[in-house]
């Protein structure tokens, strides 16, 4: 009687990596994976040839539905002074950012969203604002000012598809943002 452990691995499908994403994009949004840990997760299951390899990228998260944040909606501000945010933080569904005369930096790389779309409204006056994004994230950058000025250099690997939305919303006279991924082109 054969023991099974000389049969060939199971070759995973289309239909398979889908359910897979949706499960990493889940432990997103509860907290369980950073952005960055998400990126690297579905770029591993798009290459995955077995259903073996795709369980691998989950064996480590539970596979209830996630939990709702509690903060819906947070305000930040920078007059005149300078405002970092990275490292392991949690973005609520929708915050603001206003920069008067000053900087702010936002480092989403090891950021949990709080939900599948998370909404960034940016007022700047006459400020900079630098966005870090990591790849894997959808991602829409709406408005523009008199004297303002946008950097946008998206990702270079495209979202996959059920991919965490980053919608961010500016406004405001004069200033600067940039959105970037760390892998960007340079061009």
């Amino acid at each position: 009687m054969e023991d099974g452990s000389n049969l060939p691995a199971i070759r995973a499908g289309d239909e398979e990596r889908e359910r897979t994403i949706v499960l990493l994009r889940d432990a997103v949004v509860s907290g369980r994976l950073t952005l960055e840990e998400f990126s690297d997760r579905v770029g591993r299951a798009q290459l995955a040839r077995t259903e073996h390899d795709l369980a691998e990228l989950t064996v480590d998260l539970p596979v209830s539905a996630p939990v709702p944040a509690l903060v819906s909606h947070a305000k930040h501000r920078a007059i005149c002074s300078r405002l970092v945010r990275r490292g392991s933080w949690e973005i609520p569904e929708r915050s603001s950012w206003r920069s008067l005369f000053g900087t702010i930096v936002l480092d989403l790389r090891e950021a949990r969203l709080a939900g599948p779309v998370v909404e960034l409204d940016i007022h700047n006056t006459f400020g900079t604002v630098t966005v870090l994004v990591p790849s894997g994230v959808q991602l829409d950058v709406e408005g523009t000012a008199p004297f303002a000025s946008q950097v946008i250099e998206p990702p270079s690997r495209l979202p996959p598809p059920g991919a965490p939305r980053l919608r961010i919303r500016t406004k405001g006279p004069g200033g600067t943002l940039y959105v970037r991924a760390p892998d960007a082109d340079p061009g």
